[in-house]
């Protein structure tokens, strides 16, 4: 079967399946099978794959199909210029995470010099907020903590594909527990830590409740355990002028503030590209 009648034929059962975008799906899939990018597929419409290529195409159809996502089946997430390893043991990266990223960057250039950067990632799960930023700051320096041992085997492995591994430093551990030797020398904090309340949890895409660990979603009835724990001691890490920068949900801005002023923090709210509430910050004094 040609490479044009896979994606017609898979592009229609995703569709029945109440998949979003089935047409741009079935593109991806086969794009990620044969190894080209989706340019070169429509160009070559009438490649015919090997037997073992097809079937490989259909079982990863059949896992859409289930609602699994994407970066799930190919194992492969891009966030700003890079391409991620992501499994079912950390979140997915979205879009809106890449705001945190250039405004932390931006901050940072503007008030530090490189070689002096040392940096927190709480919670980072695969990496890819802390990672980023070591890519677009040559000299800094990264401390990534995460609870889970899986989590940040992933974040390793996004270390050494990026060749980062001699510049990045893995612990496990809750929040900002295992960094106590660093109590006070920290250039800058980031975290996405879960911020979806209990309730609403249930009402989201299966795509979420079915694959992505809750654990790194949810915090509680109102969505800010994680947050009141690391606001109120965020502040006794980090250096004079240092940052504290977490993604929110859009709902939480004026909370979330409130958690700065009560760590000492005068915060500051900023929008992502959709224009929703995203990312507080602010500097100490």
């Amino acid at each position: 079967m040609q490479v044009k009648d896979l994606i017609l034929n898979a592009a229609a059962q995703l569709k029945d399946a109440g998949i979003r975008q089935p047409w741009f799906e079935s593109q991806l899939l086969i794009s990620w099978v044969l190894g080209k990018n989706q340019a070169a597929m429509l160009a070559h419409g009438e490649y015919i794959p090997t037997d073992q290529q097809i079937k490989q195409f259909w079982d990863s159809v059949e896992q859409r199909k289930r609602r699994k996502p994407l970066a799930y089946i190919t194992g492969i997430k891009s966030f700003l210029h890079w391409d991620f390893l992501v499994t079912e043991d950390v979140l997915i990266p979205r879009p809106e995470t890449e705001t945190l990223v250039e405004l932390a960057v931006e901050q940072l250039t503007e008030k530090f010099s490189g070689d002096s950067i040392m940096i927190a990632d709480i919670g980072t799960g695969s990496g890819i907020i802390g990672l980023s930023m070591l890519m677009l700051l040559p000299l800094a320096k990264l401390l990534a903590v995460d609870s889970s041992p899986a989590a940040l085997a992933v974040a390793q492995k996004n270390a050494a594909r990026f060749c980062l591994h001699q510049r990045a430093f893995f612990f496990r551990g809750d929040l900002l527990s295992p960094l106590e030797q660093y109590r006070g020398k920290l250039t800058c904090i980031v975290a996405n830590l879960p911020y979806i309340p209990q309730g609403e949890y249930i009402a989201l895409q299966p795509e979420i409740t079915n694959y992505e660990p809750q654990g790194a979603l949810v915090s509680g009835d109102d969505g800010l355990s994680h947050y009141r724990r690391l606001l109120s001691q965020g502040g006794d890490y980090l250096m004079a002028g240092g940052l504290l920068l977490v993604e929110i949900g859009c709902t939480q801005g004026q909370e979330v503030q409130n958690l700065f002023r009560q760590g000492g923090l005068s915060p500051r709210l900023e929008k992502d590209l959709a224009g929703k509430n995203r990312i507080v910050w602010g500097i100490k004094q």
